[in-house]
């Protein structure tokens, strides 16, 4: 990581580079966080509030608890958390969110496990959990006028989502190779023969650092249709759907489930309309004047 940023460092001429990194905090230290803070990091902390030792490991509550004391104090390192929550922990989804805001947090980001399907009790929970979020941060906002919990920030109706990765960011491997996001290469893991892995694969880090220009501009091409006018259910076409200027489901998630980048499993696609009505019902509350922190 520090090789890499030394090289950015010294070719950027007169651009800013943003680095960001994500991970559970285990190997994080002091030292590590120094110089996080030094290069101005956002951190993406993997903590699921109540929920942390339901899927993960033992004891990491307080540990990582403890380290978000830790981070808060580093004043250039911006700090997001990401929860995800399952059908069997989603019961704790909205006294998590509390916590976090009690805490301080500013960027919270709301994940769904969807690798397996939801049943009909385990959304029913989640719509209850939502409306819970949803008076939670309708409080919060009259207080502070700030919104932490990024998945409310944007307007409802804005724009037809589309996929960022390969083209505002990228992500590197441990072996060094360059993908679009970091949910890529464990998606096309045993699928490196298939016309779609040469598609979105940007190749390894010295080779996409001879031929960066033409590289990213030809895969990056292929990244600019992922968007959601281009995915399906089962049952229709995203693009003939009433709520498609307000989805924003994750293409490499829903392949994960579907084996087929741009289909969209139906249990998927309910829990998005579960979000889109909180998000609308929160918007109604505190009128227009959204202010994204």
């Amino acid at each position: 990581l520090k090789e890499i940023i030394q090289y950015i460092e010294k070719y950027q001429n007169n651009k800013k580079a943003h680095y960001s990194l994500t991970t559970n905090g285990s190997l994080l230290t002091e030292d590590i966080l120094e110089y996080f803070d030094r290069y101005q990091f956002m951190v993406v902390l993997s903590f699921d509030g109540y929920a942390q030792e339901i899927h993960r490991h033992k004891n990491t509550f307080s540990k990582t608890l403890g380290l978000i004391g830790q981070i808060l104090h580093y004043s250039h390192i911006t700090l997001e958390i990401n929860s995800v929550f399952t059908p069997e922990s989603v019961i704790h989804l909205s006294r998590s969110i509390q916590l976090l805001i009690d805490l301080g947090i500013r960027r919270i980001h709301l994940s769904l496990s969807v690798l397996k399907p939801w049943s009909r009790d385990a959304s029913q929970i989640f719509y209850r959990e939502m409306i819970k979020v949803k008076k939670i941060l309708t409080s919060h906002y009259h207080r502070n006028k700030t919104i932490p919990l990024l998945n409310f920030t944007d307007h409802l109706g804005h724009e037809v989502f589309s996929c960022a990765a390969g083209k505002d960011r990228l992500a590197i491997t441990p072996d060094g190779d360059i993908w679009g996001c970091a949910l890529f290469p464990e998606y096309f893991r045993g699928k490196e023969q298939t016309p779609e892995f040469e598609k979105y694969f940007f190749g390894s880090l010295d080779d996409f650092i001879r031929n960066q220009g033409q590289t990213f501009s030809e895969i990056s091409s292929h990244h600019s249709d992922l968007n959601c006018n281009r995915y399906q259910t089962s049952k229709q076409k995203c693009f003939l759907c009433s709520h498609i200027r307000d989805c924003e489901i994750c293409p490499i998630n829903a392949a994960f489930v579907t084996q087929e980048i741009k289909q969209i499993p139906e249990y998927m696609c309910q829990l998005q309309k579960i979000k889109i009505h909180a998000k609308k019902l929160f918007e109604q509350e505190i009128g227009a004047g959204i202010h994204p922190h």
